[in-house]
């Protein structure tokens, strides 16, 4: 069975959103939003020096190339 994660709203596509704006949506810890985005894993938008960023559409991408139906490390 196939979940469907509902878009982020409202927002706009462009919308930017903080880490814990999407800790929220995928219920983890602030810590782990920004240990995938150290690790590359979640794309990320600067700005400035000291701020990050997360755009909403990316987000929402990501979210649904995580999906799977197999259990990790089957093939």
């Amino acid at each position: 069975m196939q979940t469907h994660t509902p878009p982020i709203s409202p927002s706009p596509a462009g919308r930017l959103l903080t880490a814990d704006d999407v800790a929220e949506v995928l219920g983890v810890p602030r810590a782990f939003v920004y240990a995938l985005s150290r690790r590359g894993e979640l794309p990320t938008v600067r700005v400035g020096d000291r701020y990050v960023r997360y755009r909403a559409q990316t987000v929402q991408e990501w979210i649904a190339g995580q999906e799977s139906t197999r259990p990790k490390g089957t093939q």
